[in-house]
């Protein structure tokens, strides 16, 4: 039961967070999903399977060396980037 009540707690302080991206999402006419999931194999298996049969695959924005990791961060700061900025490490 309290395990219930927190997944509710959870799902209603997010509804909330993301009130801004809704607001967005409305104005651009353009829609969004949101999966809430838990560290669970079988339940991150069953979001890898609907993000498969979406056919939806991650943007890619720059890619930094280790040692240029401050410079990503300010990109991130702000706001410049488009799709995840990745840090290769070798």
């Amino acid at each position: 039961m309290d395990y219930l009540i927190e997944i509710k707690a959870k799902q209603l302080l997010f509804k909330l967070a993301s009130r801004k991206i809704e607001c967005m999402a409305k104005k651009y006419q353009v829609h969004y999903h949101f999966i809430f999931v838990h560290a669970d194999g079988k339940q991150l298996q069953e979001a890898v399977d609907i993000l498969t049969k979406a056919n939806v695959h991650p943007v890619y924005g720059d890619i930094f060396s280790l040692t240029q990791t401050k410079e990503a961060m300010d990109k991130v700061a702000k706001g410049r980037n488009k799709g995840k900025i990745l840090l290769k490490i070798n």
